[in-house]
Order: C-alpha cells, then sequence, then structure tokens
C-alpha cells in the first residue's frame, strides 16, 4: 500500500514574486502545490473563488483547478510542485478543497526544510552549465518526507467512509495499475493490463474509466509525461534521453505528444520551469556552488 502513496517532486525554490509573476495557468500549474511565504502578499484565482496568499502560513494548492495568479506588489515565497505516482493518491488529494492554509506554527516544518528547497532545486549551474553537482539524497528525502506528512494532514479531513467506498474496486484494478508502473515505458496492449487483472478487456476499461476517470492509456500517458517534467526541470539531459527514459523512442514524436498535452515544448517547458529560476538565483545570491546561501529562514 505504501507505493500508493508515493509523490513524484517535480521542482521548487525561493523565489521573489512580483507584478511579472501575474499570469493565466498554463501547464506549469498542473501538479500539487505547497507554498511557504515569507513576506508579502499574493492572490489566486481558482475555479471556485479568490484566495489571498499571505505570510507565515502555508499553503496547499491544486493547481488543476487555479485559474490566474496574481502578485500586485511583491511576495517572497518557498515553494514545491508535485504530482501523486498513483491514481488511489490523486482521486484522494482530489477530494479535498482546492486551496487549504494554516498557521505555520501548525504546520510542523522544521527550518532546516527551507535550506533544503534550495539546496535540492535552486544551487545555480557552474559556469560550464553543468548540473548542480552536490544534490543531496538526504535533503530529497527530508523534503519528500515532509510533504507526505503535510498530505497526510489533509488527508485526515476526508469522510473515511468515501475513502473505503473506493477500495473494492482500487484493489480488483490494483494489479493493472501495478503492472502499468513496473512497464510503463512498454508498448502495452488493453489486453495484457486486462488479463493481469483478471477482467476482460472492454470491461476493465469501463471499470478504470468509471473509478479513476480515465483510461488506463491516458494514464499512461500522464505518468510518463509527469516524469518528462521532472527530468526536465531537474536534470540536464537531453531532450533525446528524456524521451527514451519515459518511453518514446522517437524524440521528434515525444516532443509532439509533450507539445499537444502541455501546450509548449519540452524546451520551453525547461525553459519556463528551471532555467530561468537558476539564472534568478544566481543573480541574487551571486555565490560560488561551494559557497551558496539560501534566503534567509523566516522565523
Amino acid at each position: 500500500m505504501i507505493e500508493d502513496l508515493n509523490l513524484n517532486l517535480l521542482s521548487g525554490g525561493f523565489f521573489r514574486c512580483g507584478p511579472a509573476w501575474t499570469r493565466p495557468a498554463s501547464s506549469i500549474d498542473r501538479c500539487y502545490k505547497v507554498y511557504f511565504p515569507v513576506s508579502g502578499t499574493a492572490r489566486l484565482e481558482m475555479e471556485f473563488g479568490d484566495f489571498e496568499i499571505r505570510s507565515r502560513r502555508i499553503y496547499f494548492i491544486s493547481g488543476f483547478h487555479l485559474a490566474r495568479q496574481i502578485c500586485e506588489r511583491r511576495m517572497e515565497v518557498y515553494w514545491l510542485h508535485f504530482v501523486p505516482e498513483s491514481l488511489y493518491l490523486r482521486h484522494l488529494l482530489d477530494q479535498l478543497p482546492p486551496v487549504q492554509s494554516w498557521s505555520r506554527a501548525d504546520g510542523g516544518w522544521p527550518a532546516g526544510s527551507y535550506a533544503d528547497i534550495c539546496r535540492v532545486f535552486e544551487q545555480p549551474f557552474s559556469e560550464q552549465n553543468r548540473p548542480r553537482g552536490d544534490l543531496s539524497a538526504a535533503a530529497v528525502c527530508r523534503i519528500c518526507g515532509l510533504l507526505l506528512d503535510l498530505v497526510a494532514h489533509r488527508l485526515e479531513s476526508l469522510d473515511e467512509g468515501a475513502v473505503q467506498k473506493l477500495h473494492p474496486d482500487f484493489y480488483r484494478l490494483k494489479p493493472a495499475l501495478d503492472y502499468l508502473h513496473q512497464h510503463g515505458r512498454e508498448n502495452l496492449t488493453l489486453a495484457r493490463l486486462a488479463a493481469v487483472a483478471g477482467l476482460a478487456p472492454n470491461y476493465f476499461q469501463r471499470r478504470f474509466k468509471a473509478v479513476f476517470g480515465v483510461t488506463p492509456f491516458e494514464h499512461l500517458l500522464g505518468q510518463r509525461l509527469n516524469q518528462a517534467r521532472h527530468l526536465l526541470a531537474s536534470t540536464r539531459l537531453t531532450i533525446k534521453e528524456i524521451a527514451d527514459a519515459v518511453g518514446y523512442r522517437d524524440p521528434l514524436y515525444f516532443t509532439r505528444v509533450f507539445s499537444r498535452q502541455l501546450q509548449m515544448t519540452p524546451t520551453a517547458y525547461r525553459a519556463a520551469h528551471q532555467l530561468q529560476a537558476n539564472r534568478k538565483t544566481a543573480r541574487q545570491f551571486a555565490q560560488p556552488i561551494s559557497g551558496f546561501r539560501p534566503p534567509p529562514i523566516p522565523l
């Protein structure tokens, strides 16, 4: 069951927002977000209403329901973007309100975690444009553990009866889900996935869509693209290498699929999500790699 609660950590960092941060939602926002504002304010226009982002609070946000983000003056914020690896966790998170907020004092987020966010995501690239060389596995584990703790606190508010209602169908389909995750780089067929679950293909597809809201292959596509997003934001692998890593032998076909689903090319996604943030960090803090210092830790 633990594997059904794993997170795919896409990116994160520290950012000084200004009016230029204001924009409509885009493909980058198709994820869950955690914000830790240090100072200033901003506003999120969601499909179900507007929400103010203020300092000294923690925000858990479903970017899938974001319409527009607005910063009229200034906000300094630590942020993390992630997506669930399983449809089970995605289903649970979709039952929560699109924006949840609580006092930082009640959040249990250790001060050292802010430094971890910068250590993992915002270490400037070297002059040779190579990836950061001190990526800390311990820091990544701490961030993922803390995110899971935040998710656990949010899920405690769910109706347990509604959660239990999902379980029979979920466990019936779980063998196919596990097989899909283990063999996601292969060219899978509906008949093969249905056989793993012990169901007829057409019935399997109908039950899968009824329970999770997507077909098996729509889920597979989402998994591949989420992994590609993570690699684009956190590595310097080439587009060809990323395409191969997520199951596409033809990088041009991968680019077409990515562009059609996310409304931007892989190269544009990388530029928007990674390089600009790293260059901004390098300008702001102007430290050599061995002496990088994160922004002041919020109190």
